[in-house]
């Protein structure tokens, strides 16, 4: 008996043994996850090869478990990117200087327990660079108003471009040529839409430029050559890709730039008798010993197209900025003053003069700020239902005695006089010349109007007692019916504003 509950015993410490080693031995471990990509390698040469945005598929096997997600590199395994999708667009990149590439895209799975595929599948894509494009963007007509597309500038350009990498990739760099595309170029950032050149020395015949990158303050440490000015100018580009692939040249229609000639500009915004307007001036201007003067022509139009306007603010205020005086007449007051009082503050900060004869309308809203640039606080409007004009034989007088009277020779029937600001601690206002302004209303006979009726008026410095501004409301190639207009320039253009 003693003997089978001695067998029973062992037989028992045997099967705990047993239990115990089958609970304390280690779990078998799940093998980690398979990758698979739907291809292996693409077969393709020379023209054939794909562009560099392709798109890959995978997917993976888990035994035991479950796939939590991938890991995608592009750089043969340098880096590796999470993701949960089965499937991506991609841009490989080409090494620079090369135009085709064996690009291996390498994927591998991740498991619920964080097991990676050590052997990760992977696809080659066979791709070729696709060469960069570059072309000029120009101004467009909009609502009927015209581009401003300019033909004949002083040196101060402006362009626009744009610039297309079909691989999808930010530019390196534009390439820059004025006349010749065999000399260096000159390098333009990849992210430029626009910039502008100007000329070193607009005086000569040729000259560097300054470069400015869209609406840049400050111009790029390098200078562009080969700008020719008083003739015509193309300007080349071409786009750079990061694989250095360039773009065919790009040529904007050639342009006349042109050569300055003096410190004077005319500004010539007529829209009728445009030709007899800038006569009077010049001749008048010449008699007083000022041969040389610059002209723009800034509302000539051909096409629907302005051919002198330039296409910006910006470039236009660098234009007038090349100067130190300068005469603007006009017909239109909107289109003067308002492009006046955008465009000239870098002329008036470098100490620029200026004479400016405008007619305006009854159609000009006196509530705009167009004046606010000048010698004018606001317009004097006639009482309701009457106009003001100037009869012909009407005599304006100066303010000064020892100035000549001038006198109409014919009916202007849109004069309009103004008030002047209130001075300033360093800048003062005075009226140079008032009266013969006729109120009329219909139903009654004309009279002279005795209100305030300055047409003549200028700005003046505290500091150093120069007229730096002279407006007038009155169009001064029809008051010389006296024959005294150069000595009325005389005292203007000579013994105010220095000329």
């Amino acid at each position: 008996m003693r003997n089978l509950l001695t067998l029973f015993a062992l037989s028992v410490l045997l099967l705990a043994g047993a239990c115990k080693k089958g609970f304390e031995g280690e779990r078998n471990p799940l093998s980690p996850p398979e990758t698979f990509m739907a291809i292996d390698t693409i077969f393709r040469t020379g023209e054939n090869r794909l562009t560099t945005t392709v798109t890959a598929n995978w997917w993976a096997t888990s035994k035991g478990g479950f796939i939590k997600g991938y890991e995608v590199s592009v750089d043969n395994g340098s880096s590796w990117k999470y993701t949960t999708a089965q499937d991506s667009t991609f841009l490989l990149d080409i090494p620079p200087g090369k135009d085709t590439a064996d690009v291996i895209i390498l994927v591998r799975a991740i498991d619920n327990l964080g097991q990676s595929d050590p052997t990760p599948a992977s696809s080659l894509f066979p791709v070729k660079n696709s060469a960069p494009t570059v072309s000029f963007v120009f101004s467009q007509i909009i609502a009927g108003i015209p581009s401003s597309n300019p033909t004949n500038v002083f040196p101060v350009l402006r362009y626009s471009i744009t610039g297309i990498d079909p691989d999808g990739e930010t530019l390196q760099n534009y390439e820059l040529f004025i006349n010749d595309t065999n000399g260096t170029p000159f390098i333009l950032p990849g992210s430029t839409t626009s910039f502008m050149l100007v000329s070193e020395n607009p005086k000569s015949d040729s000259s560097t430029c300054s470069v400015f990158v869209g609406n840049a303050s400050k111009a790029l440490d390098e200078k562009i050559s080969y700008l020719r000015q008083g003739t015509f100018n193309t300007i080349y580009i071409r786009a750079v890709d990061k694989a250095l692939s360039k773009s065919k040249f790009s040529a904007a229609p050639r342009i006349w730039v042109k050569k300055q000639s003096s410190d004077v500009l005319f500004i010539n915004a007529y829209n009728t008798s445009k030709n007899f307007v800038q006569n009077f001036y010049l001749q008048r201007l010449a008699a007083l010993g000022v041969n040389k003067v610059d002209t723009m022509q800034a509302t000539e139009v051909i096409n629907s197209n302005y051919t002198q306007l330039q296409p910006d603010v910006l470039t236009q205020t660098r234009t007038f900025a090349l100067f130190k005086k300068i005469i603007w007449v006009g017909d239109d007051a909107s289109f003067t003053l308002s492009l006046g009082q955008r465009s000239t503050a870098s002329f008036f900060d470098a100490g620029g003069k200026m004479y400016l004869a405008v007619s305006i309308n009854s159609s000009f809203d006196p509530l705009s700020n167009f004046l606010d640039w000048t010698p004018i606080r606001n317009l004097v409007n006639p009482p309701s239902g009457s106009v003001f004009r100037v009869d012909n034989n009407a005599i304006v007088n100066p303010v000064n005695p020892n100035w000549p009277k001038i006198k109409s020779s014919q009916i202007i029937p849109s004069a309009r006089p103004f008030e002047l600001p209130e001075a300033t601690p360093t800048v003062g206002f005075d009226s140079l010349y008032a009266g013969g302004i006729i109120e009329s209303k219909a139903g009654q006979s004309p009279a002279p109007w005795t209100g305030k009726s300055t047409v003549i008026a200028k700005r003046w410095s505290k500091s150093n007692n120069q007229t730096n501004f002279v407006i007038s409301s009155i169009p001064l190639e029809r008051f010389n019916a006296n024959n005294n207009m150069d000595s009325v320039f005389k005292e203007i253009f000579i013994n105010q504003l220095g000329f």
